[in-house]
């Protein structure tokens, strides 16, 4: 996992160490919300929507806790759209669980900070409650 998450911060393949039938589930309610399933699928439709509007991603684990073949972590993301404009959601941390089986991540289930999602791919704006 840690290794996923720093090949995506290098730029480098992080997907190789995916499976092919791995699934990844993003929570909430957004557009991008959903389950993909497969390599092919989280390429073709996930990533590929991801990387029309990010310019630049980083991700920073803030906590992890696991047993097994499930690891849980805190992350925080933030990055650059490709107009320039910087997001990094209200700086509260997303949730993300990795289920790994022989030696690849078999599964993803992220819940992300849904305001982050919505500022960074579909240009909603974030108003802070007063």
């Amino acid at each position: 996992m840690r290794d996923f998450v720093a090949r995506l911060n290098d730029g480098a393949d992080a997907w190789s160490l995916l499976s092919e039938a791995a699934v990844v589930t993003v929570n909430g309610t957004t557009p991008l919300s959903g389950r993909y399933d497969g390599l092919s699928l989280i390429r073709d439709i996930l990533v590929d929507t991801a990387q029309s509007v990010i310019a630049s991603l980083r991700i920073e684990i803030e906590e992890i806790i696991g047993t097994g073949t499930r690891i849980a972590a805190l992350l925080h993301v933030s990055g650059a759209k490709v107009n320039g404009e910087d997001f990094d959601g209200t700086g509260r941390p997303s949730g993300c669980v990795f289920g790994v089986r022989d030696g690849k991540i078999d599964e993803v289930m992220f819940f992300p900070d849904t305001s982050l999602i919505e500022m960074a791919l579909y240009t909603r704006k974030f108003v802070p409650d007063d």
